[in-house]
């Protein structure tokens, strides 16, 4: 019988901690995208989207210090940097989205938004997993 792999004791409330932050920041990055102009449906304005995400990575800051640990302080140190380097894009995609009519300037303000926080946490849930062990 094959054992499935499972997140030792010790590590498994700050992983759990982790999906939860990973998952709002997820939510937030897929409501900034369905307000991107595609297609003939208007969506919501870009700027509620960058809204949603802005008080979404706020609330993730202030917890973030809840999964980190010497397993995985590197990537703790990564999304860290990530949730504010995105912050910090974040007001440069609004001047964008309220002032520019190209739809390239937009795409690549709000990709300098979502970017950083895509890759962060898709290799910190990586290095998670790879804490797990067979029981």
């Amino acid at each position: 019988m094959i054992r499935r792999k499972v997140m030792p004791a010790a590590l498994a409330p700050r992983w759990e901690v982790f999906v939860t932050q990973a998952d709002r920041v997820q939510a937030a990055r897929r409501v900034l995208l369905s307000c991107l102009p595609v297609g003939r449906v208007a969506p919501a304005p870009v700027s509620v989207g960058l809204d949603v995400l802005h008080d979404e990575l706020a609330a993730v800051r202030d917890e973030l210090p809840a999964w980190r640990g010497d397993e995985v302080e590197h990537h703790w140190s990564a999304c860290a940097a990530a949730v504010a380097e995105a912050l910090e894009a974040i007001p440069v995609a609004k001047r964008v989205a309220e002032t520019s009519t190209e739809l390239e300037e937009l795409l690549g303000a709000v990709s300098d938004v979502v970017g950083p926080l895509g890759d962060a946490f898709h290799a910190a849930e990586r290095h998670w997993l790879s804490l797990r062990r067979r029981p």
